[in-house]
């Protein structure tokens, strides 16, 4: 089954915002995207809506959207939360994951082939999963959007995927101070 128009336009969209092609507090409303992606305002609605409830965009009711920004203080401030609540992940996963759920992981390999931004989907897709290794389904759903406020507002360019190895290869050896220091270095301040 071919990608939805929907997720078309969303993909592209999110793409977009990530690499800076559709400027920080610039508005984008329904009719606009309609008319750029060729495609009804049913599909452009639910592009915007989706990319709204991931917090890419804000909702301006008459307006349109418009693109988030964060403060170099308020990505720190994220950061701040992602790495306690990261380093909880870490712990449980090394307690509760098997060794097979572990190199689960390395979800990055082979992705910079078909991911229109890989850095931006590894990131998401590696910190997702180690958060649903917790065990614990609070987890996955209050880090999501730290994730991704994080990553839309200072990842760029090529994916780094070694650092990713290292912290795999400390869970599998079980050594939670390791991987929680090493996942420390990833969720860093800008």
């Amino acid at each position: 089954m071919g990608i939805s128009l929907t997720e078309k336009v969303y993909t592209d969209l999110r793409r977009r915002i990530i690499e800076g092609e559709i400027a920080p507090r610039e508005f984008i409303t329904e009719s606009r995207v309609a008319e750029e992606y060729s495609v009804s305002k049913a599909p452009a609605k639910q592009a915007l809506h989706i990319l709204a409830d991931q917090g890419y965009l804000i909702s301006y009711p008459r307006r349109g959207y418009m693109v988030c920004t964060y403060s170099i203080e308020e990505v720190n401030q994220i950061q701040e939360i992602r790495r306690c609540l990261e380093a909880l992940c870490v712990r449980l996963a090394i307690e509760r994951a098997t060794d097979d759920e572990i190199r689960s992981l390395r979800i990055y390999e082979g992705l910079e082939e078909y991911e229109l931004d890989p850095r931006a989907a590894i990131n998401t897709r590696f910190h997702m999963r180690l958060a649903e290794l917790s065990g614990n389904p609070f987890l996955p759903e209050t880090l999501r959007p730290l994730v991704l406020k994080a990553t839309m507002s200072y990842i760029k360019g090529p994916p780094d995927t070694e650092h990713f190895e290292k912290i795999v290869r400390a869970m599998l050896a079980r050594d939670a101070e390791l991987a929680v220091s090493l996942l420390a270095e990833d969720v860093r301040d800008i």
